[in-house]
């Protein structure tokens, strides 16, 4: 059971999930670990990019 607030909503909504053996959890977390990135470097590699003059996405001049 978990408790969600509703935007725009006065109060919580309880949720119910499953019951997940804790084996079953610990597979499925390391099968998905490839999944997550750091936010961090994410717009680290984002910043950088858009400041590439190779990059596709930016304007160029007219010769």
């Amino acid at each position: 059971m978990a408790a969600m607030a509703h935007q725009g909503r006065p109060g919580f909504a309880r949720i119910r999930t499953p019951y997940v053996a804790d084996a079953d959890a610990a597979r499925i977390a390391v099968d998905t670990a490839h999944l997550t990135r750091d936010p961090a470097e994410l717009l680290e590699e984002l910043a950088s990019s858009a400041m590439r003059v190779d990059d596709p996405f930016t304007k160029r001049e007219a010769a």
